[in-house]
């Protein structure tokens, strides 16, 4: 095994042991973790069998090997952007509707309070101080 195969297996091994440090001591969230530990578990496997990624992209037809590893880390990275795409869309939505619902809320209050001073100050006009 030469250097090459031995820096791919040491880059997989530090991505399973972040992504596993993350989301038990950060609250990383599963679904973002996955595509990490597909990368990383991946990683480790074409460095321990480095004949894998020859053989799949001889079964594939693809003429060089490091091209697929390319294009399949290119898909990967493509599918990573797409998915926070969607949840920063999603959450920009979610943002947008809690701060109306807080300033309809935030109106009842003070429609409440305003009623609430009008009811006081009948009242006391209609309880006169006794002394």
């Amino acid at each position: 095994m030469n250097s090459t195969y031995v820096l791919g297996l040491l880059f997989g091994l530090i991505v399973l042991v972040s992504v596993f440090l993350k989301m038990r001591n950060s609250g990383m969230k599963e679904e973002y973790a996955t595509w990490w530990i597909v990368i990383a578990i991946g990683s480790v496997v074409f460095s321990v069998i480095p004949g894998a990624l020859k053989a799949v992209s001889t079964v594939l037809g693809v003429q060089v090997p490091l091209n697929l590893g390319f294009f399949v880390g290119a898909i990967i990275l493509l599918l990573l952007s797409l998915r926070f795409s969607v949840d920063l869309s999603r959450s920009s939505e979610d943002r947008r509707r809690l701060a109306e619902e807080i300033a309809l809320l935030r109106a009842e209050v003070d429609a409440l309070r305003s009623e609430m001073q009008v009811l006081g100050a009948q009242q006391q006009r209609e309880d006169p101080p006794s002394e």
